[in-house]
């Protein structure tokens, strides 16, 4: 690897046009050596309307290595790329050597997710909206795509959902977006959460269940019941649960039809106190699902325990809907509605959900929960906010028979109606 000095002096003289300060993209922190004078550099231009000669340069900053004057720019610029990246992942390992020394696992998900990161050095974050020679007709060669998906299978581009009202829109659950659900506590919401994943999973798609309350030998259970009913077998939770009389060879039956590994279940992350946005990152990378189902988001750590709460949720939020777009997943959440929505017969409103409206903000489609009063089997759930596409759905009326694994979606009220 070249010097520092010389690589970065070399930018400093082929920075001789407008063209070619407008391409280069770093800012002066990037020099290890020579940022005083690309600073000098720029002020020039914007002061004088024109470039300071090498002599100018080196009569400012004596320091400048002259042999590198003839150094050709896009080489130069490749160069200092690689240089800036190395001194990046330097303090990375740096900053982490003592959490290193106390706890690897930890250190390893920490340093994982810096390094992510700094990527951007690499990544432009900007595309051009007209390709010339006809590459934006790629964008039509991608509507036939999306025309030929929705033909094929359950009629869906996305992830398949239990919400008939939903998939009759034809998208599904799609990569990128952040689905939010909330409710006050009983209502049901991991038992929602597992039908999401039973059904992407059942579906084909790969799918990451994440639970923050209950161990995955609880969830386990949970999902054999949904899953079984969905496949056509009669399970009882209760039963399996509490080791009662079952019908044995329909449990073995089901098991052995099962055989598939679509989905993944984590109740904890290894080496981590708790569940963090940096550990979930880590598992997103490391098993590349198409969704993740995460159960009691308010239970995730981020980090800034010394910051007001309203930061840290908004920090919290705004990172899962970060994790969606960049490493392109779907992602659904529970979160918790507050006592202001003690009434667990009506629908929580947004303002009453746990940690403020951060989540609602941040999410692409927000659910509301509730039970139905006089009948437990059957649960209501509304319609907040549906971005980047018309519902006329207002609320889905689910049929509810947590035993039998029996969770559907068996009405919907829409907008124009009064009753289901």
């Amino acid at each position: 690897m070249e010097s520092f000095d010389f690589i970065e002096s070399g930018i400093i003289f082929g920075l001789d046009s407008f063209n070619s300060l407008k391409k280069f993209k770093h800012p002066s922190k990037d020099f290890a050596k020579h940022g005083d004078a690309y600073k000098f550099l720029v002020k020039y231009v914007d002061d004088y309307g024109e470039f300071p000669t090498i002599d100018h340069l080196c009569e400012n900053y004596p320091t400048l290595d002259t042999s590198a004057s003839s150094l050709n720019l896009d080489y130069a610029t490749e160069k200092f790329k690689n240089q800036v990246l190395y001194r990046e992942i330097v303090t990375v390992f740096n900053s982490n050597k003592e959490l290193l020394r106390e706890n690897p696992k930890r250190a390893f998900s920490q340093i994982t997710h810096n390094l992510n990161d700094i990527n951007i050095i690499y990544d432009e974050d900007v595309v051009t909206y007209n390709l010339p020679n006809g590459k934006s007709m790629e964008r039509f060669e991608q509507w036939q795509e999306r025309t030929e998906r929705r033909k094929m299978g359950d009629g869906l581009m996305g992830i398949k959902t239990p919400f008939k009202s939903l998939n009759n829109l034809g998208v599904g659950w799609q990569a990128g977006e952040l689905i939010a659900l909330f409710a006050r506590p009983t209502v049901g919401k991991t038992w929602m959460s597992v039908v999401i994943a039973a059904t992407a999973a059942l579906a084909g798609h790969k799918t990451l269940l994440i639970s923050t309350e209950m161990p995955a030998s609880a969830i386990t259970l949970r999902a054999d019941v949904v899953m079984g009913h969905l496949m056509g077998y009669e399970l009882s939770h209760k039963a399996l649960r509490n080791g009662d009389s079952i019908n044995e060879q329909d449990y073995q039956n089901f098991l052995l039809e099962l055989d598939q590994n679509n989905m993944l279940i984590c109740d904890h992350i290894s080496g981590e106190g708790s569940i963090t946005i940096e550990g979930i990152a880590g598992l997103v990378r490391k098993h590349a699902p198409e969704i993740i189902v995460l159960d009691g988001i308010y239970l995730v750590t981020n980090g800034m325990s010394n910051k007001a709460m309203w930061e840290q949720s908004h920090a919290l939020f705004y990172a899962m809907k970060g994790l969606c777009i960049s490493q392109n997943v779907a992602m659904f959440v529970t979160t918790q509605a507050n006592r202001d929505a003690a009434n667990v017969y009506i629908p929580p409103q947004p303002e009453t959900v746990a940690f403020g409206d951060a989540l609602l903000r941040a999410a692409d489609i927000a659910l509301s929960m509730a039970r139905v009063e006089n009948d437990e089997k059957k649960r209501i759930i509304q319609y907040q906010k549906y971005r980047d596409s018309e519902i006329s759905v207002d609320t889905s009326l689910f049929e509810w028979d947590v035993d039998a694994g029996h969770i559907e979606e068996v009405g919907a009220k829409f907008f124009s109606d009064s009753e289901y």
